[in-house]
This record gives structure tokens, sequence and C-alpha cells, in this order.
């Protein structure tokens, strides 16, 4: 089996819509989530960018490696439009995940900073600045490519008892595969040599073409935008704000929960700095897995830069394609899996409040004396539109978590 076949159509398509049935599901379960953070906003928005990405992606390169028919006619069409719409919606998702990483960044790492700053907890401000870019940045591929119609020939077979002579074949020039001839009864017909037959031309058709824009010839354009823009802007310079950034929240991680004291870890804000730190343990995983899926779309830029062909590792670009779909499929999994007992404790906190029968307009207040030595906590847990708010109070300080049922 060809390997390219192999790749973009029997692996990539499949795993494409694998992917985008994740991420539509990812839009759905987001937009209800009740307690939104920046970081699931952020989330939401990745997943829509993705699944137009697996979308047009698959279109340009999946199914023309599948359908010959699709490959001489859809193709043609529609490939001026999909294939710019999946290098914006590729290079948006690659800045977003810095956008996620940021976010995580000074929630875990300058949480106070970001406490100062409010447009630090913008979902919205956060994501704009990339998308504006990814946009303005591939701005020229939409007028890279276009669709041109041309004429070629309908073949049938020749008239019944029409021979080829001796006389027809001296006369017919090697250099041209037509011959203009007449029948029997002296009509005009065209011949076409066809690898080992001659057929009749019977007419002419309208085919769908690509031709590109001569800028894309232009060596300079090649040079400065195709070559080391790219390279610049959609691999290293992403790659090494990512790697940094992640290290930095790798290594608070590492000593974060060892510094949190056990009494710390009990109240309502270690459960919040839990909250924030499983959050960032998500976002490593994400951007581990992004790193793993970009870094081979690097080989081929480097080697366009060199003056070599990329074609020259066999299957290298058509690899470094399902790599980059595989990564627009899976963030909403990983969430998923790394979440799965935050989502079971969502379950068990209904099952709790069908066990009390609170109604959604119900206020319930639970109070309960907790006494230590040295320690008077009064706990009160109210029940005020679908939330189990809870308060403490006491000699300690007082905090407020907002629990979702």
């Amino acid at each position: 089996m060809d390997l390219i076949f192999l790749l973009e159509g029997v692996i990539m398509l499949p795993t494409a819509l694998m992917g985008m049935a994740l991420n539509i599901a990812s839009i759905f379960y987001f937009a209800r989530y009740h307690h939104q953070r920046p970081f699931h906003r952020l989330l939401m928005t990745l997943a829509g960018v993705d699944t137009c990405y697996l979308l047009t992606s698959s279109l340009s390169f999946s199914l023309k490696s599948i359908s010959q028919t699709y490959r001489n006619t859809v193709w043609n069409l529609i490939v001026p439009y999909t294939l710019p719409i999946a290098q914006t919606t590729m290079t948006a998702s690659v800045y977003l995940t810095i956008s996620l990483t940021i976010e995580r960044y000074f929630s875990v790492v300058k949480p106070f900073y970001q406490l100062r700053n409010r447009w630090l907890r913008s979902s919205l401000i956060l994501a704009i600045p990339g998308l504006v870019f990814s946009l303005v940045f591939t701005l020229p591929n939409y007028f890279m490519i276009r669709t041109v119609w041309s004429k070629v020939p309908v073949y049938g077979e020749l008239p019944e008892g029409f021979q080829l002579n001796q006389t027809i074949l001296s006369q017919w020039n090697a250099s041209s595969p037509f011959f203009n001839t007449q029948t029997a009864s002296g009509a005009n017909m065209t011949l076409v040599r066809a690898e080992n037959e001659t057929l009749l031309v019977t007419g002419e058709r309208l085919q769908p073409d690509i031709e590109l824009a001569s800028f894309r010839d232009n060596e300079i354009y090649i040079k400065v935008y195709v070559m080391w823009l790219h390279f610049i802007f959609n691999s290293i310079l992403p790659l090494s704000i990512l790697l940094t950034l992640n290290t930095a929240i790798y290594r608070k991680l590492s000593t974060c929960v060892e510094q949190m004291p056990g009494q710390l870890r009990r109240s309502t804000e270690g459960h919040l700095r839990r909250r924030e730190l499983r959050l960032a343990r998500i976002s490593l995983l994400i951007v581990f897995i992004f790193v793993l899926c970009h870094t081979p779309k690097v080989f081929p830029s480097a080697f366009e830069i060199c003056g070599q062909d990329p074609h020259m590792v066999p299957t290298l670009v058509e690899f470094s394609h399902l790599l980059l779909t595989v990564n627009s499929s899976v963030n909403f999994l990983v969430y998923y899996l790394a979440c799965g007992k935050h989502v079971c404790h969502i379950f068990r906190h209904r099952a709790i409040n069908r066990n009390f029968q609170m109604s959604q307009r119900e206020h319930c207040t639970m109070i309960s004396q907790i006494s230590e030595p040295a320690l008077h906590i009064n706990i009160v847990l109210k029940r005020e539109n679908g939330l189990l708010i809870t308060e403490t109070s006491g000699l300690c300080s007082s905090a407020v978590e907002d629990t979702e049922l």
C-alpha cells in the first residue's frame, strides 16, 4: 500500500473525523460548564479553531488521497479556499496554545500579578491578539491560489470500419499527439494518441485546474515569507515561548504541593490552589502533546531553507500533516481524562442534592460547630441558584468556596 495514501487517507481522515466529534462535544461541555474560568473559555475557543482546521485540512489533503475523481473535480474548486483557512486555523491553534500557557503561567507562577491586572483574567483579551495575528500573517495565502477553467478534449472510439493505414502513420507528426484526417465519407475528424491506443476526439469540455499567483514564483517572497517567516513565527518562536513558560510552571508545580501546609490543604484556599494546580497540569500535558506533534514540521522548513527538497525524506511532509491532525483532535480527551475525578465529583454533588431534595430556588442553611483545641470554626452551607456555597468563620480567616452541583 502507498505510504502517502496510508498516512493522509486511511489514518488521517478517521482521526480528523474523531477529532471533530470530540471538539464539538467539548464546545457543548464547556459552554454549559457552570464555573467557567478563562482557561475553560480558551479551551472552548481552541476547540472551535481546531475543528475548522480538521475540516479544511481533510478537504485539502485527505480526500484527494482517497478519491481520484474528487481530486480532478471538487478539489480544484475548493482548495483555493480550504488551504488558506487551514493555514490560518493552524497558526491560530499555535497562538491559542500560547495564550493558554500564558494564562496558566500567571495563575500559578505570578498569581498576585494576575490579581492586579484584570486583563490577564480575560479570555477575550488573551485570545484576540493571536487570532488577529494568525489572520494577518496568513493573508497572502488567500491570494496565492486560484481556480482556472481549461478546455480538455473528450475522447471516443474510432468510427466503425476505420483503419489506420501506413499513409496516415507516415503523415502523423511524432511531436504532436493529435492528427487531423477525414473519414471515408469525407467528414473531418481528429485523432489522438493515448498511451498504446488511438482515440477519436469527439469534442471539448471545461475542466477546473489550479493556478498559482505570479508572486509565488518570486524568489524574495519564497525565501523571506514562505521559508523564514513561517519557520520563525510558526515553529521556532512558539516552541521557545512554550518551553520557557512551561518550564517555569513545572518548577512551580514541583515545589508548590510540597510547601503547602497540611492545614492549608484542607481549607478553602487549599482547594482553590489545588484546582489551579490541576489546570496547570492539564496545560502542561496539552503543551507536551503540542510540542511532540509540531516538532516534525520544523524539518521540512529547515530543508527548504537549506535549499533541499523536503520530499527527499519519503512521507516526511505527510507524516507532519498527520501529527498536526492528531494534535488538533486530542485536547478535550486530555482534559476529560485528567479531570475524570472532578467530573465524578460533579455527579456525586448532584446525588447529594437529590438526597436533600433541594429545589433550585430553595435556600437551606446548615450550621455545625467544629471544636478542636485552640480552634473554633463555624461552617455554613447555603444553597443558592444551584450552587453550594461554603462560608467559614471563627478564629481562622474566613473563606468562600463555590462548589458546582
